[in-house]
Protein backbone atom coordinates (compact mmCIF):
# COMPACT_ATOMS: atom_id res chain seq x y z
CA UNK A 1 0.00 0.00 0.00
CA UNK A 2 1.55 3.31 -1.06
CA UNK A 3 1.22 6.53 0.92
CA UNK A 4 0.57 9.68 -1.08
CA UNK A 5 -0.28 12.91 0.73
CA UNK A 6 -1.58 15.97 -1.17
CA UNK A 7 0.75 18.97 -1.20
CA UNK A 8 -1.58 21.21 0.78
CA UNK A 9 0.91 23.41 2.69
CA UNK A 10 2.55 26.26 0.78
CA UNK A 11 6.05 24.95 1.58
CA UNK A 12 5.14 21.65 -0.08
CA UNK A 13 3.66 23.21 -3.21
CA UNK A 14 5.64 21.98 -6.18
CA UNK A 15 4.94 25.31 -7.88
CA UNK A 16 5.32 27.93 -5.13
CA UNK A 17 7.49 26.47 -2.36
CA UNK A 18 10.49 28.44 -3.67
CA UNK A 19 8.87 31.63 -2.42
CA UNK A 20 8.71 30.26 1.12
CA UNK A 21 11.53 27.83 1.70
CA UNK A 22 14.24 25.74 0.05
CA UNK A 23 14.32 22.11 -0.96
CA UNK A 24 17.33 21.66 1.33
CA UNK A 25 15.31 22.78 4.35
CA UNK A 26 12.31 20.69 3.37
CA UNK A 27 14.52 17.59 3.39
CA UNK A 28 15.35 18.17 7.06
CA UNK A 29 11.70 17.87 8.06
CA UNK A 30 10.74 15.06 5.70
CA UNK A 31 8.39 12.63 7.51
CA UNK A 32 10.61 9.69 6.69
CA UNK A 33 13.75 11.43 7.88
CA UNK A 34 11.98 12.37 11.11
CA UNK A 35 11.13 8.73 11.72
CA UNK A 36 14.70 7.77 10.89
CA UNK A 37 15.95 10.37 13.34
CA UNK A 38 13.78 8.87 16.08
CA UNK A 39 15.25 5.48 15.25
CA UNK A 40 18.77 6.96 15.33
CA UNK A 41 18.11 8.27 18.84
CA UNK A 42 16.79 4.88 19.98
CA UNK A 43 19.88 3.22 18.51
CA UNK A 44 22.17 5.72 20.24
CA UNK A 45 20.41 5.02 23.53
CA UNK A 46 20.92 1.30 23.09
CA UNK A 47 24.61 1.77 22.24
CA UNK A 48 25.15 4.02 25.26
CA UNK A 49 23.44 1.50 27.53
CA UNK A 50 25.49 -1.35 26.19
CA UNK A 51 28.67 0.65 26.80
CA UNK A 52 27.70 0.87 30.47
CA UNK A 53 26.60 -2.79 30.69
CA UNK A 54 22.98 -1.84 31.26
CA UNK A 55 21.86 -4.00 28.32
CA UNK A 56 23.71 -6.73 26.39
CA UNK A 57 26.04 -5.52 23.63
CA UNK A 58 24.45 -8.04 21.24
CA UNK A 59 21.03 -6.47 21.83
CA UNK A 60 22.35 -2.99 21.12
CA UNK A 61 24.00 -4.15 17.90
CA UNK A 62 20.79 -5.81 16.76
CA UNK A 63 18.79 -2.66 17.51
CA UNK A 64 21.35 -0.57 15.60
CA UNK A 65 21.23 -2.91 12.64
CA UNK A 66 17.43 -2.85 12.39
CA UNK A 67 16.79 0.80 13.21
CA UNK A 68 16.32 1.57 9.49
CA UNK A 69 13.05 3.06 8.31
CA UNK A 70 13.40 1.57 4.83
CA UNK A 71 12.73 -1.95 6.16
CA UNK A 72 9.43 -1.04 7.84
CA UNK A 73 5.87 -1.10 6.50
CA UNK A 74 4.86 2.57 6.64
CA UNK A 75 1.22 1.82 5.98
CA UNK A 76 1.20 -0.47 9.00
CA UNK A 77 2.75 2.26 11.16
CA UNK A 78 0.19 4.74 9.90
CA UNK A 79 -2.62 2.34 10.78
CA UNK A 80 -1.07 1.88 14.22
CA UNK A 81 -1.17 5.62 14.79
CA UNK A 82 -4.91 5.65 14.21
CA UNK A 83 -5.43 2.81 16.69
CA UNK A 84 -3.03 3.83 19.46
CA UNK A 85 -3.27 7.62 19.08
CA UNK A 86 0.38 7.59 20.17
CA UNK A 87 3.06 9.24 18.04
CA UNK A 88 5.91 6.82 18.82
CA UNK A 89 4.53 3.42 19.86
CA UNK A 90 3.71 2.13 16.34
CA UNK A 91 7.27 2.89 15.22
CA UNK A 92 8.69 1.15 18.29
CA UNK A 93 6.47 -1.85 17.58
CA UNK A 94 7.84 -2.02 14.05
CA UNK A 95 11.40 -1.86 15.37
CA UNK A 96 10.67 -4.54 17.94
CA UNK A 97 9.27 -6.82 15.25
CA UNK A 98 12.36 -6.30 13.11
CA UNK A 99 14.76 -7.12 15.97
CA UNK A 100 15.41 -10.50 17.48
CA UNK A 101 13.53 -11.48 20.62
CA UNK A 102 16.30 -10.53 23.04
CA UNK A 103 16.99 -7.12 21.51
CA UNK A 104 13.28 -6.32 21.26
CA UNK A 105 13.03 -6.36 25.06
CA UNK A 106 15.67 -3.62 25.40
CA UNK A 107 14.26 -1.07 22.96
CA UNK A 108 13.35 2.28 24.54
CA UNK A 109 14.67 0.96 27.85
CA UNK A 110 13.97 3.49 30.64
CA UNK A 111 13.24 6.39 28.30
CA UNK A 112 9.96 8.23 27.84
CA UNK A 113 8.56 9.23 24.47
CA UNK A 114 9.40 12.89 24.93
CA UNK A 115 13.03 11.99 25.63
CA UNK A 116 13.30 10.50 22.17
CA UNK A 117 11.27 13.10 20.33
CA UNK A 118 12.80 16.17 22.00
CA UNK A 119 16.30 14.85 21.35
CA UNK A 120 15.48 14.10 17.73
CA UNK A 121 13.94 17.54 17.33
CA UNK A 122 17.15 19.09 18.61
CA UNK A 123 19.01 17.13 15.91
CA UNK A 124 16.63 18.62 13.34
CA UNK A 125 17.30 22.10 14.64
CA UNK A 126 21.04 21.44 14.54
CA UNK A 127 20.74 20.79 10.81
CA UNK A 128 18.78 24.01 10.35
CA UNK A 129 21.22 26.03 12.48
CA UNK A 130 24.04 24.78 10.26
CA UNK A 131 22.18 26.00 7.16
CA UNK A 132 21.35 29.34 8.80
CA UNK A 133 24.98 29.81 9.90
CA UNK A 134 26.24 29.12 6.41
CA UNK A 135 23.79 31.44 4.68
CA UNK A 136 24.10 34.22 7.26
CA UNK A 137 27.88 34.00 6.90
CA UNK A 138 27.49 34.42 3.12
CA UNK A 139 25.21 37.41 3.65
CA UNK A 140 27.76 39.02 5.97
CA UNK A 141 30.47 38.63 3.34
CA UNK A 142 28.18 40.24 0.76
CA UNK A 143 27.45 43.14 3.11
CA UNK A 144 31.18 43.64 3.70
CA UNK A 145 31.73 43.73 -0.04
CA UNK A 146 28.90 46.20 -0.60
CA UNK A 147 30.03 48.44 2.27
CA UNK A 148 33.48 48.71 0.77
CA UNK A 149 32.14 49.14 -2.76
CA UNK A 150 30.01 52.17 -1.85
CA UNK A 151 32.02 53.69 1.00
CA UNK A 152 32.54 56.95 -0.94
CA UNK A 153 29.16 57.25 -2.66
CA UNK A 154 27.41 60.24 -1.11
CA UNK A 155 23.68 59.87 -0.68
CA UNK A 156 20.77 61.47 1.14
CA UNK A 157 20.24 60.38 4.71
CA UNK A 158 16.54 60.15 5.42
CA UNK A 159 14.65 60.36 8.71
CA UNK A 160 10.86 60.09 9.04
CA UNK A 161 10.76 59.46 5.24
CA UNK A 162 12.14 62.98 4.68
CA UNK A 163 15.50 64.27 3.49
CA UNK A 164 17.81 64.77 6.46
CA UNK A 165 21.60 65.14 6.01
CA UNK A 166 24.27 63.82 3.63
CA UNK A 167 25.80 60.42 4.35
CA UNK A 168 27.23 57.58 2.26
CA UNK A 169 25.67 54.45 0.87
CA UNK A 170 28.56 52.59 2.49
CA UNK A 171 27.54 53.81 5.94
CA UNK A 172 23.95 52.73 5.36
CA UNK A 173 25.11 49.22 4.44
CA UNK A 174 27.59 49.19 7.33
CA UNK A 175 24.59 49.58 9.63
CA UNK A 176 23.03 46.55 7.98
CA UNK A 177 26.30 44.65 8.42
CA UNK A 178 26.65 45.52 12.11
CA UNK A 179 23.11 44.39 12.90
CA UNK A 180 23.48 41.19 10.91
CA UNK A 181 26.71 40.36 12.70
CA UNK A 182 25.02 40.76 16.08
CA UNK A 183 22.40 38.26 14.97
CA UNK A 184 25.14 35.87 13.88
CA UNK A 185 26.64 36.16 17.37
CA UNK A 186 23.22 35.46 18.89
CA UNK A 187 22.95 32.33 16.76
CA UNK A 188 26.37 31.16 17.92
CA UNK A 189 25.66 31.85 21.59
CA UNK A 190 22.31 30.08 21.42
CA UNK A 191 23.77 26.74 20.34
CA UNK A 192 25.21 25.74 23.70
CA UNK A 193 21.79 26.17 25.30
CA UNK A 194 19.62 24.69 22.53
CA UNK A 195 21.68 21.75 21.29
CA UNK A 196 21.18 19.46 24.28
CA UNK A 197 19.79 15.97 24.75
CA UNK A 198 16.81 14.79 26.79
CA UNK A 199 16.92 11.50 28.72
CA UNK A 200 15.22 11.75 32.09
CA UNK A 201 12.23 9.39 32.09
CA UNK A 202 8.62 10.00 33.00
CA UNK A 203 8.97 12.82 35.53
CA UNK A 204 12.67 13.65 35.22
CA UNK A 205 14.07 11.45 38.01
CA UNK A 206 15.97 8.95 35.77
CA UNK A 207 14.96 6.26 38.29
CA UNK A 208 14.88 3.47 35.70
CA UNK A 209 18.61 3.90 35.01
CA UNK A 210 19.71 3.48 38.64
CA UNK A 211 23.20 4.56 39.65
CA UNK A 212 24.37 4.66 36.03
CA UNK A 213 21.87 7.38 35.13
CA UNK A 214 24.30 10.31 34.88
CA UNK A 215 27.07 8.40 33.06
CA UNK A 216 24.38 7.17 30.66
CA UNK A 217 23.18 10.71 30.02
CA UNK A 218 26.74 11.77 29.24
CA UNK A 219 27.37 8.81 26.92
CA UNK A 220 24.00 9.13 25.18
CA UNK A 221 24.66 12.82 24.55
CA UNK A 222 28.16 12.14 23.26
CA UNK A 223 26.82 9.50 20.85
CA UNK A 224 24.64 12.19 19.26
CA UNK A 225 27.10 15.08 19.48
CA UNK A 226 24.89 17.02 21.91
CA UNK A 227 25.47 18.61 25.30
CA UNK A 228 24.10 16.91 28.42
CA UNK A 229 21.70 19.21 30.32
CA UNK A 230 21.70 19.49 34.09
CA UNK A 231 18.11 18.48 34.57
CA UNK A 232 15.04 17.47 32.59
CA UNK A 233 13.48 20.13 30.39
CA UNK A 234 10.26 18.32 29.47
CA UNK A 235 8.23 21.26 30.78
CA UNK A 236 10.92 23.95 30.34
CA UNK A 237 10.51 25.03 26.74
CA UNK A 238 12.68 28.15 26.89
CA UNK A 239 15.32 26.56 24.70
CA UNK A 240 12.99 26.30 21.74
CA UNK A 241 11.54 29.73 22.49
CA UNK A 242 15.05 31.18 22.31
CA UNK A 243 15.63 29.40 19.00
CA UNK A 244 12.44 30.87 17.56
CA UNK A 245 13.30 34.30 18.94
CA UNK A 246 16.72 34.28 17.30
CA UNK A 247 15.17 33.28 13.97
CA UNK A 248 12.69 36.14 14.36
CA UNK A 249 15.54 38.58 15.07
CA UNK A 250 17.54 37.38 12.08
CA UNK A 251 14.58 37.53 9.74
CA UNK A 252 13.35 40.88 11.06
CA UNK A 253 16.75 42.48 10.56
CA UNK A 254 17.06 41.15 7.03
CA UNK A 255 13.50 42.24 6.29
CA UNK A 256 14.49 45.77 7.30
CA UNK A 257 17.25 45.64 4.67
CA UNK A 258 14.88 44.27 2.04
CA UNK A 259 12.30 46.92 2.86
CA UNK A 260 14.89 49.69 2.55
CA UNK A 261 15.82 48.42 -0.90
CA UNK A 262 12.11 48.30 -1.75
CA UNK A 263 11.58 51.88 -0.58
CA UNK A 264 14.61 53.18 -2.47
CA UNK A 265 13.32 51.47 -5.63
CA UNK A 266 10.38 53.89 -5.82
CA UNK A 267 10.28 55.61 -9.20
CA UNK A 268 10.66 59.04 -7.64
CA UNK A 269 13.82 57.86 -5.80
CA UNK A 270 15.29 55.14 -8.03
CA UNK A 271 18.49 54.60 -6.07
CA UNK A 272 18.43 50.87 -5.39
CA UNK A 273 16.68 47.90 -6.96
CA UNK A 274 16.42 44.19 -6.35
CA UNK A 275 17.84 41.90 -9.07
CA UNK A 276 16.04 42.15 -12.40
CA UNK A 277 16.17 40.10 -15.59
CA UNK A 278 14.31 40.38 -18.85
CA UNK A 279 11.28 38.16 -18.67
CA UNK A 280 10.53 39.04 -15.05
CA UNK A 281 6.96 40.40 -15.15
CA UNK A 282 5.64 42.90 -12.63
CA UNK A 283 2.01 43.09 -13.70
CA UNK A 284 -0.48 41.32 -15.95
CA UNK A 285 -2.01 44.65 -16.99
CA UNK A 286 0.84 47.19 -16.66
CA UNK A 287 3.79 46.01 -18.76
CA UNK A 288 6.11 48.75 -17.50
CA UNK A 289 6.13 47.54 -13.85
CA UNK A 290 9.33 46.33 -12.17
CA UNK A 291 7.88 45.37 -8.81
CA UNK A 292 10.20 44.66 -5.84
CA UNK A 293 8.50 41.34 -5.15
CA UNK A 294 11.57 39.54 -3.81
CA UNK A 295 12.02 42.24 -1.17
CA UNK A 296 8.32 42.16 -0.39
CA UNK A 297 8.44 38.39 0.04
CA UNK A 298 11.31 38.70 2.52
CA UNK A 299 9.08 40.95 4.64
CA UNK A 300 6.22 38.44 4.30
CA UNK A 301 8.44 35.62 5.55
CA UNK A 302 9.72 37.72 8.46
CA UNK A 303 6.12 38.28 9.57
CA UNK A 304 5.39 34.56 9.37
CA UNK A 305 8.53 33.75 11.37
CA UNK A 306 7.62 36.31 14.03
CA UNK A 307 4.19 34.69 14.33
CA UNK A 308 5.85 31.33 15.06
CA UNK A 309 8.08 32.96 17.69
CA UNK A 310 4.98 34.23 19.46
CA UNK A 311 3.75 30.64 19.63
CA UNK A 312 7.06 29.75 21.25
CA UNK A 313 6.34 32.18 24.07
CA UNK A 314 2.91 30.60 24.49
CA UNK A 315 4.72 27.28 24.88
CA UNK A 316 6.58 28.50 27.96
CA UNK A 317 3.48 27.80 30.05
CA UNK A 318 3.41 24.10 30.93
CA UNK A 319 1.84 22.25 33.84
CA UNK A 320 3.73 20.14 36.33
CA UNK A 321 6.50 17.89 34.98
CA UNK A 322 5.18 17.37 31.45
CA UNK A 323 2.56 18.85 29.18
CA UNK A 324 2.20 18.02 25.50
CA UNK A 325 0.30 21.18 24.60
CA UNK A 326 3.60 22.98 24.12
CA UNK A 327 5.26 20.09 22.31
CA UNK A 328 2.51 19.83 19.73
CA UNK A 329 2.63 23.57 19.10
CA UNK A 330 6.41 23.31 18.67
CA UNK A 331 6.15 20.57 16.07
CA UNK A 332 4.40 23.09 13.83
CA UNK A 333 6.06 26.33 14.96
CA UNK A 334 9.66 25.11 14.89
CA UNK A 335 9.19 23.48 11.52
CA UNK A 336 7.46 26.45 9.89
CA UNK A 337 9.86 29.03 11.32
CA UNK A 338 12.86 26.97 10.21
CA UNK A 339 11.52 26.46 6.70
CA UNK A 340 10.58 30.13 6.28
CA UNK A 341 13.96 31.28 7.63
CA UNK A 342 15.89 29.15 5.16
CA UNK A 343 13.72 30.54 2.36
CA UNK A 344 14.29 34.11 3.52
CA UNK A 345 18.06 33.64 3.75
CA UNK A 346 18.19 32.16 0.26
CA UNK A 347 16.32 35.19 -1.12
CA UNK A 348 18.53 37.67 0.71
CA UNK A 349 21.67 36.06 -0.67
CA UNK A 350 20.26 36.54 -4.16
CA UNK A 351 19.09 40.09 -3.48
CA UNK A 352 22.39 41.29 -1.99
CA UNK A 353 24.52 39.45 -4.52
CA UNK A 354 22.80 41.02 -7.54
CA UNK A 355 21.34 44.19 -6.00
CA UNK A 356 21.43 47.17 -8.35
CA UNK A 357 22.63 50.53 -7.04
CA UNK A 358 21.83 53.28 -9.54
CA UNK A 359 24.80 55.51 -8.75
CA UNK A 360 23.75 58.17 -11.28
CA UNK A 361 20.35 58.52 -9.62
CA UNK A 362 21.97 58.69 -6.19
CA UNK A 363 24.16 61.60 -7.30
CA UNK A 364 21.33 63.38 -9.11
CA UNK A 365 19.12 63.12 -6.03
CA UNK A 366 21.88 64.60 -3.86
CA UNK A 367 22.37 67.52 -6.24
CA UNK A 368 18.63 68.13 -6.39
CA UNK A 369 18.31 68.01 -2.61
CA UNK A 370 21.24 70.33 -1.97
CA UNK A 371 21.62 72.70 -0.27
CA UNK A 372 18.62 71.87 1.94
CA UNK A 373 20.22 68.60 3.08
CA UNK A 374 23.22 70.70 4.15
CA UNK A 375 21.09 72.91 6.39
CA UNK A 376 23.03 71.81 9.47
CA UNK A 377 26.33 72.77 7.86
CA UNK A 378 24.81 76.02 6.62
CA UNK A 379 23.57 76.87 10.11
CA UNK A 380 26.98 76.31 11.69
CA UNK A 381 28.79 78.15 8.90
CA UNK A 382 26.82 81.38 9.12
CA UNK A 383 26.47 80.89 12.87
CA UNK A 384 30.15 81.75 13.24
CA UNK A 385 29.18 85.30 12.29
CA UNK A 386 25.64 85.73 13.63
CA UNK A 387 25.43 83.13 16.42
CA UNK A 388 24.15 79.56 16.35
CA UNK A 389 20.62 80.23 17.61
CA UNK A 390 20.17 83.19 15.28
CA UNK A 391 21.47 81.04 12.42
CA UNK A 392 19.04 78.23 13.27
CA UNK A 393 16.09 80.64 13.17
CA UNK A 394 17.26 82.17 9.92
CA UNK A 395 17.97 78.88 8.14
CA UNK A 396 14.62 77.54 9.32
CA UNK A 397 12.83 80.57 7.91
CA UNK A 398 14.73 80.39 4.63
CA UNK A 399 14.22 76.63 4.29
CA UNK A 400 10.48 76.79 4.87
CA UNK A 401 10.15 79.59 2.31
CA UNK A 402 12.18 77.58 -0.21
CA UNK A 403 9.93 74.56 0.27
CA UNK A 404 6.76 76.63 -0.02
CA UNK A 405 7.82 78.72 -3.04
CA UNK A 406 10.20 76.42 -4.87
CA UNK A 407 12.84 79.16 -4.96
CA UNK A 408 16.51 78.23 -4.41
CA UNK A 409 17.61 78.38 -0.78
CA UNK A 410 20.67 80.51 -1.46
CA UNK A 411 18.66 83.06 -3.47
CA UNK A 412 16.44 83.62 -0.46
CA UNK A 413 19.33 83.49 2.00
CA UNK A 414 21.38 86.15 0.19
CA UNK A 415 18.40 88.53 0.38
CA UNK A 416 18.98 88.80 4.12
CA UNK A 417 21.29 91.78 4.82
CA UNK A 418 23.06 90.16 7.79
CA UNK A 419 24.19 87.30 5.54
CA UNK A 420 24.97 89.32 2.40
CA UNK A 421 27.09 91.69 4.47
CA UNK A 422 29.31 88.95 5.87
CA UNK A 423 29.47 86.21 3.20
CA UNK A 424 29.89 85.77 -0.54
CA UNK A 425 27.46 83.38 -2.22
CA UNK A 426 30.30 81.33 -3.74
CA UNK A 427 31.86 81.06 -0.30
CA UNK A 428 28.65 79.62 1.14
CA UNK A 429 28.14 77.26 -1.83
CA UNK A 430 31.59 75.76 -1.38
CA UNK A 431 31.20 75.51 2.39
CA UNK A 432 28.00 73.47 2.26
CA UNK A 433 28.72 70.99 -0.54
CA UNK A 434 27.12 67.68 0.58
CA UNK A 435 30.30 65.66 0.01
CA UNK A 436 32.06 67.84 2.61
CA UNK A 437 29.52 66.96 5.28
CA UNK A 438 29.36 63.18 5.51
CA UNK A 439 31.27 63.37 8.76
CA UNK A 440 32.96 60.12 9.80
CA UNK A 441 30.92 58.01 7.38
CA UNK A 442 33.93 56.43 5.67
CA UNK A 443 35.79 55.85 8.92
CA UNK A 444 32.71 54.33 10.62
CA UNK A 445 32.13 52.04 7.66
CA UNK A 446 35.74 50.85 7.72
CA UNK A 447 35.61 50.46 11.50
CA UNK A 448 32.57 48.20 11.18
CA UNK A 449 34.06 46.11 8.39
CA UNK A 450 37.36 45.72 10.25
CA UNK A 451 35.58 44.65 13.43
CA UNK A 452 33.42 42.04 11.72
CA UNK A 453 36.33 40.66 9.70
CA UNK A 454 38.40 40.34 12.88
CA UNK A 455 35.60 38.47 14.64
CA UNK A 456 35.13 36.19 11.66
CA UNK A 457 38.78 35.18 11.78
CA UNK A 458 38.16 33.64 15.17
CA UNK A 459 35.31 31.49 13.92
CA UNK A 460 37.36 28.83 12.21
CA UNK A 461 35.62 26.69 9.63
CA UNK A 462 31.85 26.55 9.93
CA UNK A 463 30.37 23.04 9.92
CA UNK A 464 29.02 22.09 6.52
CA UNK A 465 25.43 20.96 6.31
CA UNK A 466 25.32 17.40 5.07
CA UNK A 467 22.26 17.25 2.87
CA UNK A 468 20.56 13.89 3.25
CA UNK A 469 17.80 12.65 1.02
CA UNK A 470 14.86 10.65 2.28
CA UNK A 471 15.97 7.02 2.88
CA UNK A 472 13.10 5.74 0.75
CA UNK A 473 13.77 8.18 -2.10
CA UNK A 474 17.37 6.97 -2.10
CA UNK A 475 16.01 3.52 -2.87
CA UNK A 476 13.93 4.90 -5.72
CA UNK A 477 10.54 4.18 -4.16
CA UNK A 478 8.14 6.05 -6.41
CA UNK A 479 5.43 6.82 -3.83
CA UNK A 480 7.89 8.57 -1.53
CA UNK A 481 9.61 10.39 -4.37
CA UNK A 482 6.27 11.73 -5.52
CA UNK A 483 5.49 13.01 -2.03
CA UNK A 484 8.93 14.58 -1.57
Amino acid sequence: MSICIPNSHIVDSRFYFGGYTTFEARQVFCDIRRYQRWLDVEAALAQAMAGLDIIPRSAAENIQENAQINIFDLAEIQAGLRVTNHSLMPLLAALRNACNKEAGQFIHFGATTQDIQDTAQVLELRDIITIVERDLHSIILLLIQRTQQYQDLVTIGRTHCQHALPMTVGLKIAGWLDETWRNFERLQAMKKRVLVSQLFGGVGTMDAFGEKALPLLAEFSAQLGLEAPNVAWHASRDRFTEYLSVLALISGSLARIADEIRCLARNEIGEMEEPFHLGKIGSSTMPHKRNPELCEQVVVLAKLIKAQAMLGFDGLVCEHERDYRSVRVEWAALTDASLYTCGLLSMMKHILSDMIVHEGCVRENVLRAAPLISSEALMFFIGTAIGKENAHALVYEVSMEAVETGRPVLDILMEHPEVAAKFQRKEIEQAILPEKHVGMAKELSKRTVDYVQLQMQGLGDLPAHESQSCPLCAEGKAACQKQC
